[in-house]
């Protein structure tokens, strides 16, 4: 990550961008102020959530969201979730963190849901940090039930910065998840410590194929990798959402392989939830590889 933002501070540099003072503040190696300021931004609210729909593969109606953090710094604007996340990790704030995000989500939907089509799917991230949280069930219960009206599912996906350490606790947490009907979902299946017995421990509903793989397609003649996880997810019953669907002819070759749900810019990017409200009332998402990827 150091390595990454010396080079685009370098280039940033170049074109004279006011970006330039936010890379420096993201790479100085005075760690303890930046943790400071993302601590005062969980306890002020300014961390919000964005969503970013994805859709039925066969007939392109918006299936679900997924909620995605977004920092709006007051000085250095819109910070990477790829830098903040794994801070917050790191010092142990992704649990307040989540509860934040979670309340939002409620205050932002819970008198929207009702335009949303039946049986809609609300994805949260979730880290190994949140499983045996007290208040984490707590939080995902309240959400599954202010969003009843429309019988919408809480669907948790479970990332791959940090393996799970599947101890008869962590199997009873879960459990007591899916008493309430809260479904799991394996996030960018294949790239990190998710593997085939987290299918075993976790019996999901859903695994996510990374946009690593889906880049291959159109690309490279050899989609084997992505190919194989498809059949395995299918040879498991479980249902498939391919993030990072960017062309054409990616959405045409992943609905020839019958995936259930697509997301990605060629779909939709991540939005604020009024401008989401005005595409889940459309109904439809017009495909448009032409989207504003800035977010």
């Amino acid at each position: 990550m150091e390595n990454i933002l010396k080079k685009e501070h370098a280039i940033l540099t170049d074109m004279g961008s006011p970006w330039t003072r936010a890379l420096s503040w993201l790479k100085t190696p005075k760690i303890d102020p930046t943790v400071r300021t993302l601590k005062a931004a969980i306890a002020q609210g300014h961390i919000t959530p964005f969503y970013q729909p994805f859709v039925n593969a066969e007939t392109g109606q918006i299936a679900g969201v997924e909620v995605l953090a977004r920092w709006r710094h007051p000085i250095y604007g819109y910070v990477s979730p790829d830098v903040f996340i794994p801070m917050a990790e790191k010092h142990d704030l992704i649990v307040p963190l989540t509860h934040l995000l979670i309340q939002q989500v409620i205050a932002d939907l819970e008198h929207q849901i009702h335009r949303f089509p039946p049986g809609a799917y609300i994805s949260i991230n979730i880290s190994a940090q949140n499983c045996l949280d007290p208040h984490f069930e707590k939080d995902t219960c309240e959400l599954l039930q202010k969003f009843l009206v429309n019988e919408s599912h809480v669907v948790l996906e479970i990332t791959e910065r940090h393996p799970l350490h599947f101890t008869p606790q962590l199997s009873n947490w879960f459990a007591a998840l899916r008493r309430s009907n809260i479904s799991v979902a394996l996030d960018d299946f294949g790239t990190g410590y998710s593997n085939l017995s987290y299918i075993s421990a976790l019996n999901p509903e859903f695994i996510k194929i990374d946009k690593m793989f889906v880049s291959q397609i159109g690309v490279s003649a050899d989609t084997r990798l992505v190919d194989s996880l498809i059949a395995l997810a299918k040879n498991m019953h479980l249902k498939i959402i391919a993030e990072g669907v960017e062309t054409l002819a990616q959405a045409e070759y992943l609905r020839d392989k019958q995936i259930d749900f697509l997301q990605g810019f060629y779909f939709c990017k991540p939005m604020p939830v009024a401008e989401l409200i005005n595409v889940v009332m459309a109904g439809r998402i017009p495909p448009s590889g032409a989207l504003n990827r800035s977010v």
